[in-house]
């Protein structure tokens, strides 16, 4: 009969929990890696005007063309990005609303409240892990999805258009009634709660701000894109952008693939 110590039992014990840990995280890197790359929807990319008129020039804005890339349909989650700071092993950002259960701080919740630095290492975490070319999009990539195609008359981007208060945007109402919100509004909805455009990408718009891969013509900002919940909706629309120190923490993010490769030939880039 084998006869073991109780520290040699307790030893045994710490082995298995982090063994298991281990495997757990593991298993949570690989879905993260899988459902990146499934939740990106290509788009075919084309030639379109970026900004709005300016009927006070008369000018109209710059002829963009963009080839074909993958963008994420949603942004990226607070569950996702727990995963991320778990492999690489740094503290999980906002841990003490993270532990005490915030309503807006849950997995299905869009991550906010990032800079550019960490948006962007996210994106290049998941290039270097994949050999896929993941990046931030760039303005004309965001705009032009937000347009549904670089349309001249789409100015929202919803799934007509168009802003419908309550429908394809959130209200003050839905955003003040979550449960657990206590009354504030300064708290998106969680991910997929409005309708998406016709191409199919969701939360353009009145969730979090999205930082962009672009700076400003200074070089010394970033630029977001889309708008938080609690800015004034009039303005959270396909045109508007505003440049920000990219320490700040400001927005949250989602990711594009850069490449025209089919969505059935993809899986070839792929480690």
């Amino acid at each position: 009969m084998i006869i073991f110590k109780k520290k040699t039992i307790g030893i045994l014990g710490i082995s298995i929990l982090l063994f298991s840990s281990s495997l757990y995280a593991q298993d949570a890197l690989d879905n993260l890696l899988k459902t990146s790359r499934d939740n990106m929807v290509f788009i075919q990319g084309g030639a379109y005007t970026m900004g709005q008129f300016d009927p006070s020039t008369d000018t109209p804005g710059p002829k963009t063309t963009v080839i074909p890339f993958y963008i994420s349909k949603d942004n990226v989650s607070w569950g996702e990005y727990d995963v991320y700071s778990k492999a690489i092993n740094v503290p999980y950002l906002l841990n003490d609303l993270r532990k005490g259960n915030y309503f807006s701080r849950q997995a299905n919740y869009p991550a906010d409240g990032l800079t550019w630095y960490q948006a962007n290492d996210y994106c290049q975490f998941l290039a270097k892990k994949t050999g896929l070319p993941y990046d931030l999009p760039t303005q004309a990539q965001w705009e032009y999805v937000a347009r549904d195609g670089g349309k001249p008359n789409w100015d929202f981007p919803t799934n007509n258009g168009k802003q419908e208060l309550g429908k394809n945007f959130p209200s003050d109402k839905q955003l003040s009634s979550q449960p657990g919100n206590n009354g504030w509004i300064d708290a998106p909805l969680p991910i997929g709660s409005i309708p998406c455009t016709p191409m199919g990408i969701c939360g353009l718009t009145g969730a979090v701000n999205e930082w962009t891969k672009d700076s400003d013509s200074t070089g010394k900002l970033k630029m977001v894109r889309g708008g938080a919940a609690f800015g004034s909706p009039e303005f959270l629309n396909a045109y508007n952008h505003n440049g920000i120190d990219p320490n700040a923490v400001e927005g949250g993010f989602r990711c594009v693939i850069n490449s025209t490769t089919s969505p059935a030939q993809l899986g070839a880039f792929a480690k």
